[in-house]
């Protein structure tokens, strides 16, 4: 028992080695020691703005506000808002006598509201398009406030990448007979090699029944069959690797891939969750909020300034 219990001590001190070393990675690289609430004086207000890309369905914003309201649980001191980055999703949910407000809109409202330092959370995916928007979006009204800073996607340093992994692989579908696809949207951008690299991770980490495709990008549909004709698998369980997911015949993405692996012959079958619906995809997002209150992104010459590269 006793030799038991020194060998979790010691596992322990390994992943804490691990997570000082990558943190340590960062810091002076990207980031410098620096907790928001320190710099605030007498009179100043803190909010945090949750990003979401957005959703006119109900039953996937009902998903939004569980991840809305772990935040609130983290921070019961902090005041929590909520906006869109899709201005076509905000216009329709208002035609529904939903009020939700575009990240533009819901800055301006916190500044007309006193707030002075803000600390804006996405639930994005990767360090692609979407994040380069809302960063242009923050940096046209940094100065309405006296810091406003963004707390980073979920897949952005390596330690993410494993919670994730330990987050989807943990579920109740590892269990499951044949391949596990995660599909995600995908985009053009140079960051969609993150699913290349979250793929590799997941065979490296030994999880050889999981996959990743996506919509637009690499690896394709056809990659992945690919894949699992390779593996020999008969049936595919399809796992939307996307913040929500609309449960109804009305998603195109798992719906075309369903057809497609199906015309290739797997049998499918679909895991009707976003990544939103899991509680640890959710605390990983609140540990990235509570890295953002407390180290300061640099610039690139403020880094030049601190190593002296001229």
């Amino acid at each position: 028992m006793r030799r038991r219990g020194f060998l979790r001590m010691i596992i322990g001190l390994i992943a804490c080695l691990v997570c000082w070393h990558t943190l340590q990675a960062k810091v002076g690289r990207e980031f410098v020691a620096s907790d928001i609430r320190e710099s605030m004086q007498k009179g100043d207000k803190l909010a945090i703005l949750m990003v979401h890309f957005g959703s006119a369905y109900s039953e996937a914003r009902e998903s939004l506000e569980r991840m809305n309201e772990q935040v609130r649980q983290a921070f019961p001191q902090v005041e929590v808002r909520q906006a869109y980055s899709a201005r076509s999703i905000v216009n329709r949910v208002r035609r529904q006598g939903i009020w939700i407000e575009h990240t533009a809109d819901a800055l301006i409202s916190l500044k007309k509201e006193g707030y002075t330092h803000v600390v804006v959370q996405p639930s994005i995916v990767i360090e692609g398009v979407e994040m380069e928007a809302l960063r242009r979006d923050v940096e046209l009204r940094k100065g309405l406030f006296k810091e406003i800073r963004i707390g980073n996607p979920l897949l952005y340093d390596d330690t993410d990448y494993e919670a994730v992994i330990k987050a989807l692989t943990g579920s109740s579908v590892a269990s499951r007979s044949g391949g596990k696809l995660l599909i995600a949207n995908g985009t053009y951008h140079a960051s969609n090699a993150a699913y290349a690299k979250l793929g590799y991770m997941l065979q490296l980490s030994g999880h050889k029944d999981y996959f990743v495709g996506t919509r637009e990008g690499f690896p394709t549909l056809e990659t992945v069959i690919g894949q699992l004709q390779a593996g020999k698998y008969k049936q595919v369980t399809l796992l939307p690797f996307m913040f929500v997911l609309i449960k109804s015949n009305e998603n195109r993405v798992s719906a075309s891939w369903r057809e497609g692996l199906e015309k290739a012959g797997f049998k499918v079958s679909l895991e009707a969750k976003g990544l939103s619906d899991y509680e640890a995809i959710r605390r990983l997002l609140v540990e990235h909020l509570q890295f953002a209150f407390a180290y300061k992104r640099i610039s690139v010459n403020e880094r030049k300034e601190m190593f002296g590269r001229f």
